[in-house]
């Protein structure tokens, strides 16, 4: 894992495989961590890997807040956008990062105008959700975690509806945010931060499967708690790749639902678990090209 630090404003990236070219997002906030961002650039490694692209992750912080946002924005693209133009690092907008203000990134970066989109992270999140339950989710029950937190849960609500089933909203989460956890629902999609799902609200899921529409969602010892309580967990570098993934695809996001679909059917009935056997043939992929497996795999500690 790499970490470069711009000189132009207080910002930084990471890229996760020595040598090679780089995929992931730009946050903005007071303090964006290192360790986050790297727990974020393994997770986009593992997605590229899943689906056999010799890519790796990446992840960038802007630390900035209030006025000084815009400014601190301008230097990064300013900085970075050389190496973005040579392939070597892409970079998508994530929290905190003002509308259009990377796109003179994306005009230099010769990927599908798919890339980063919030629409085919929704296709692709949709469509784990109806592999974890069953082939459909007609007269299903979902609950969304981390309802209203920016444009992948706003689209997942509305694709929820139009699938047939029925949206679980529970009380009292605007002030108990953790209640979500234990939604009369049959999957929830998690989503909020790294982390959310903590070992503490295990003991209160009803869910058959959490599908992830973010990154890291579930702590390790959550997700051996829900392992050992036969609660599906997918892989969130599966589950939540669609917008990372399109902009290497020739269709871009079209096809895919379906490439999840497929990934997810053919890592079925591994003793493991599903997202244990999607670590294990990421980790054969990466052991095709790549000298040394980076150390760690996409769960939040």
């Amino acid at each position: 894992m790499a970490l470069k630090k711009l000189e132009s404003t207080n910002a930084f990236f990471v890229t996760d495989l020595a040598g090679a070219p780089a995929s992931g997002v730009v946050r903005v906030g007071r303090k964006i961590l290192q360790s986050s961002a790297k727990d974020m650039a393994r997770t986009a490694t593992y997605s590229f890997a899943a689906f056999e692209m010799q890519r790796g992750g990446a992840s960038a912080g802007i630390n900035a807040e209030g006025d000084d946002v815009d400014a601190a924005v301008a230097a990064f693209v300013e900085e970075v956008s050389p190496t973005v133009a040579s392939g070597d690092l892409h970079l998508d907008p994530a929290k905190g990062v003002p509308a259009g203000s990377l796109s003179a990134l994306a005009d230099v970066a010769d990927r599908h105008d798919d890339a980063g989109s919030p629409d085919v992270t929704v296709a692709g999140v949709m469509a784990a959700a109806t592999w974890a339950l069953g082939g459909s989710l007609d007269g299903k029950k979902i609950a969304i975690e981390g309802a209203g937190r920016g444009p992948v849960p706003a689209g997942l609500a509305t694709a929820v509806a139009a699938a047939g089933a029925e949206l679980v909203e529970v009380d009292g989460v605007d002030k108990k945010p953790w209640l979500i956890w234990g939604a009369d629902a049959d999957a929830i999609l998690a989503g909020s931060k790294m982390g959310a799902l903590t070992h503490q609200g295990t003991e209160f899921v009803k869910a058959s499967a959490i599908v992830p529409w973010s990154a890291t969602p579930v702590t390790t010892k959550a997700f051996a708690q829900l392992r050992a309580a036969d609660v599906a967990v997918l892989p969130d570098f599966i589950s939540a790749a669609g917008g990372l993934l399109a902009g290497y695809l020739p269709d871009g996001g079209a096809t895919i639902a379906d490439r999840i679909t497929a990934k997810l059917d053919s890592l079925t009935g591994h003793d493991d678990g599903v997202l244990l056997a999607a670590c294990y043939d990421a980790e054969s992929f990466l052991s095709s090209w790549v000298d040394d497996l980076p150390f760690g795999r996409p769960l939040a500690g």
